[in-house]
């Protein structure tokens, strides 16, 4: 769990660096700075003044150069620190207004600094407007320019700004006496646009005479009034001048605020702290308050930083936790709904599968399978709230009253958990100890019902956790089958053909490198001697080993949760033969092999589905023969899917009649065609009159239940005729032909073709 809320973390925080590299979310932290702007207010130092001058557009009127001149003597007179002057200045045709203009600012010398604009822009059609060289030659010049965003607001002034002829000094930081070099602002908005002292000309122009104690020693700002200037964005008052924005720039600077970090540093801060938080709280209740603090400080920071002035970028801490908690919330969705099983709500297998790849000492642990019989017998007599409350009594009796142990419910017949340090012979007893306990009836409804159980259990390492469930699903499976209640998978290793791991390795690699092949063996009918269908049998020879019994390798195959995937390889294998066949002329019946317990499900009928989609093979042509029907537990499933199946047009056939008590039972139930006497019988028929008179009774039997019956395993002369005698249909073995290939076979049905006599050769 710990490694999944690390992981969850991991891609959070990268993804949030991709928005921040990205800059998308960038509309959400001017939002985020407007609001900032809103939560404080600061009120300005006063030591900066504007004073705003009348006229249109950026001339000012033929007489305005006088009175700006009359205005500059008169701040020069009350002792102003520094004037600025924050607009073009132009000659007016008149000597005398100009004269004075120009020997007002020579008496100001240094005192006196003009803004000016160095860069042009082009997307909103301006271009550089200068002061005329009368007035400017020889006077220090600081830039008025500025950077909007997007959206039209101003977020941060440069130190300098450099054009096409020259680099100056920003305004904002000349009227707070710094040095703009490498160096950059962002204004404060908390800082009260209206606590700055603001006159007009005509203000100070009344003031002539009188020594007005507002003005001395601050710095002054001229510039033109708001209705002549080009309105900018700004957070919290709207719209104002660009004057006002280099003065609230400045007051920044002097507030000593204003800073910018780097969006990396509160990302990685937030970042580590979270990563840190998912490995160390595993505690659900420890965990919620640190998610608590963690929000609680972003929170802190957020007013922190709009109170000091910082503006920094909450956008990608935000998105760490969106994403974070997006993905907490999908885990969380999966463990409650897709990880649980919705009647017992108990988590099902895919948790155990999690819940095992998330603990690094799972190689140590013997995954435990138990498997409920009858069950579908025992629903069947039960409300939905009484399975649930049955199931769940199981699930209690199988952690042994222990809460921290989970158990896991597959949604059918399986139980699972895991058991940690426990040696083959200490599983093996503790296993067969609680299955005495849980195999104890259970009542239900005020009646008592029996809970039949087999476990089984794999205590190997060094396999993957899905492989290893299968293998502990297939012991449950095999202790049933050995007829022993507890099956442990490490017992099979003394067994090498019955369970070799080495094998096992081979094989996935086999049939991942799709190296299992198949051979046909022919089958005749005894009426006509013609080759009518064959059988195709899997067929794999190991690099070391050499060829491996089918028998050997099937087995390993189901154990090992494979059986599907052999079966659907064959599957394909024989029907591209089929139409190989058909191609040239020959369309004999082809039969593949089936387990019986692959019909336990769907998952068979989709298997055929598929398979014949891919080919054009004629389905009444495909045969499937199902083997071990002694081990189908409910005919009622495995009919439907039969019945399913044939729609299309398949047949079955019951493989191996006459071997284990079911098979009665299964031609009862199910819609089988045909079935097939096993070879048991028919070798001895020339030697046992006992074995004679069984696949006699076999052949009458077929005849009457109305499905074909073949005869497998033929080796000799007179029990083909003891068969054809008998009346049996169709005949395969040694005697009429070993497994072929599919060339050999395209050859023999040729020469059947071209040699009528061939087909009576055994007659």
């Amino acid at each position: 769990m710990a490694k999944e809320r690390f992981r969850h973390a991991a891609i959070a925080i990268i993804l949030a660096i991709l928005v921040g590299v990205t800059t998308i979310l960038r509309p959400l932290d001017i939002a985020a700075w407007a609001l900032q702007s809103k939560m404080f207010t600061h009120q300005a130092s006063g030591d900066i003044v504007l004073v705003e001058l009348g006229g249109e557009g950026s001339a000012i009127r033929r007489t305005d150069n006088l009175q700006l001149a009359e205005s500059l003597d008169y701040l020069d007179k009350v002792g102003v620190e520094r004037i600025f002057i924050d607009m073009p200045l132009r000659l007016q045709g008149e000597p005398k207004a100009d004269f004075s203009l120009r020997t007002s600012l020579e008496q100001l010398g240094e005192r006196v600094i003009l803004a000016e604009a160095v860069q042009s822009i082009p997307r909103q059609g301006q271009d550089i407007v200068r002061s005329d060289p009368y007035f400017a030659e020889g006077a220090r010049r600081v830039s008025s320019d500025y950077q909007t965003d997007f959206m039209g607001y101003v977020w941060v002034l440069a130190g300098q700004n450099s054009g096409p002829e020259t680099q100056l000094s920003s305004l904002a930081f000349a009227l707070a006496a710094k040095s703009g070099k490498d160096a950059s602002i962002c204004p404060d908005y908390t800082i009260n646009i209206a606590s700055v002292p603001k006159f007009d000309l005509d203000q100070v122009e009344g003031l002539a005479g009188k020594l007005d104690e507002r003005f001395t020693g601050k710095t002054v700002l001229l510039s033109v009034s708001d209705s002549s200037q080009r309105k900018i964005k700004a957070a919290r008052v709207g719209e104002t001048t660009s004057s006002m924005i280099h003065i609230i720039g400045a007051e920044t600077l002097m507030r000593g605020s204003g800073q910018n970090p780097h969006w990396l540093v509160l990302l990685s801060t937030f970042g580590f702290a979270l990563l840190l938080g998912s490995m160390l709280f595993a505690n659900k209740e420890t965990r919620f308050r640190f998610y608590a603090v963690w929000s609680i400080f972003l929170i802190a920071c957020f007013m922190l930083t709009a109170w000091l002035g910082v503006r920094t970028t909450f956008s990608e801490p935000s998105a760490i936790a969106i994403f974070y908690g997006l993905f907490r919330g999908v885990a969380n969705y999966k463990r409650r709904y897709l990880y649980r099983d919705a009647r017992s709500k108990l988590p099902n297998f895919a948790a155990l599968q999690r819940d095992l790849d998330d603990d690094r000492n799972s190689d140590f642990c013997a995954i435990v399978v138990a498997k409920v019989a009858r069950l579908d017998a025992v629903f069947a007599t039960l409300s939905l709230t009484e399975q649930a409350r049955y199931l769940r009594q199981i699930g209690a009796r199988l952690s042994l009253g222990d809460t921290g142990e989970t158990i896991y419910y597959d949604g059918g017949k399986y139980f699972g958990f895991f058991l940690r340090n426990m040696s083959t012979d200490d599983l093996h007893e503790h296993l067969s100890g609680l299955r005495a306990v849980v195999s104890q009836s259970i009542t239900i409804a005020e009646r008592p019902i029996d809970v039949s159980m087999t476990i089984g259990a794999e205590n190997c390492i060094g396999k993957s956790v899905s492989s290893r469930l299968s293998s502990a699903i297939a012991a449950a499976d095999q202790a049933r089958e050995a007829y022993q209640p507890v099956f442990v998978i490490s017992d099979l290793e003394v067994d090498s053909d019955t369970w070799d791991h080495s094998l096992q390795a081979r094989l996935e690699s086999a049939l991942s490198e799709d190296r299992i092949s198949i051979k046909l063996q022919p089958q005749i009918s005894f009426a006509t001697g013609l080759i009518v269908g064959a059988e195709a049998l899997a067929r794999w020879v190991d690099e070391e080993r050499g060829e491996i019994s089918p028998e050997r390798f099937i087995g390993q195959c189901e154990r090992v949760g494979r059986l599907d995937d052999l079966t659907k390889r064959i599957l394909l294998k024989s029907l591209r033969a089929a139409n190989s066949l058909g191609i040239d002329g020959h369309k004999p019946t082809i039969s593949v092999n089936a387990s019986a317990i692959q019909f336990l499900d769907d998952r068979m009928a989709v298997m055929i589905g598929e398979s014949l989609s891919q080919t054009s093979m004629d389905p009444s042509k495909l045969t499937i023969e199902v083997t071990e029907t002694a081990r189908i537990e409910n005919f009622a499933i495995a009919r439907d899917v039969f019945e399913v199946i044939k729609q299309s047009g398949v047949r079955f056939s019951m493989d191996d009649f006459g071997v284990a008590s079911a098979n009665l039972d299964a031609m009862l139930e199910l819609p089988f065609d045909e079935i097939k006497i096993d070879r048991k019988f028919v070798s001895r028929m020339t030697t046992s009159k006992r074995a004679r008179a069984i696949v006699a009774n076999i052949i009458r039997l077929a005849k009457d239940a109305g499905v074909l019956v073949v005869a497998e395993g033929i080796e000799d002369r007179e029990s083909f005729d003891l068969l054809r005698a008998m009346g049996c249909d169709i005949g395969q073995g040694f005697l009429i032909a070993r497994p072929l290939s599919l060339s050999e076979l395209k050859e023999t049905l040729d020469l059947q073709m071209d040699m009528p006599t061939f087909s009576h050769k055994l007659g």
